[in-house]
C-alpha cells in the first residue's frame, strides 16, 4: 500500500512538472529564445546580475534549479510577455506579485498543485525574461519581495 501512494505521489508531481515544462517548451522552441537550466551547483558560480531579473535573489537560498528563457526578437518577447500568464493559470498557477519596476512589469506566479514551483516573468515591450524555479517557495506569499522586514 505504501508503494501504491508513493507511486501516485511521484505521478502527481510529474504531471504537475510536464504541465508547467510544457508551457514553457513551447517557447523555448521558438527561434529567438534563449533557454539556460541553471542547478542549485552552478548558483553558486553564476552571476545573478547577468540575468537581470527582478526578485531573482531574494529567491535564490531556496531554488534547487531553474530554466531562464530570454527572447533575443520582438515576436518571442511579446509573446512570452503576454501570453504566458494566462497559459500559466489555466495550467493551476496564481499570482503571487504583479508590479512594475524600472518601466517593466513584473509576475511572479507559483503553482496551486505544486507550492515549489514558482515562474518569474519580466516584460519590458519587446523583450522578456521568465525563469521558472523549482525548490522550497511553500511561504512564499508571506515574502517582502525587495523589501526591509
Amino acid at each position: 500500500m505504501k508503494r501504491l501512494i508513493l507511486t501516485m505521489s511521484v505521478l502527481v508531481a510529474a504531471l504537475t512538472m510536464s504541465a508547467q515544462d510544457e508551457v514553457l517548451q513551447k517557447y523555448s522552441d521558438m527561434g529567438d529564445m534563449n533557454t539556460t537550466v541553471v542547478t542549485k551547483r552552478m548558483l553558486k558560480n553564476l552571476p545573478l546580475e547577468q540575468f537581470n531579473l527582478p526578485y531573482l535573489s531574494d529567491l535564490i537560498d531556496r531554488i534547487d534549479n531553474m530554466k531562464i528563457l530570454v527572447s533575443r526578437g520582438d515576436k518571442a518577447g511579446k509573446a512570452l510577455g503576454t501570453k504566458l500568464p494566462g497559459q500559466l493559470s489555466g495550467k493551476g498557477f496564481k499570482t503571487v506579485l504583479t508590479t512594475k519596476k524600472d518601466g517593466s512589469d513584473i509576475t511572479v506566479m507559483q503553482s496551486k498543485k505544486d507550492p515549489n514551483s514558482v515562474v518569474i516573468l519580466m516584460y519590458k515591450k519587446p523583450q522578456a525574461i521568465a525563469a521558472s524555479l523549482k525548490g522550497d517557495f511553500s511561504d512564499i506569499e508571506d515574502w517582502k519581495f525587495g523589501e526591509e522586514e
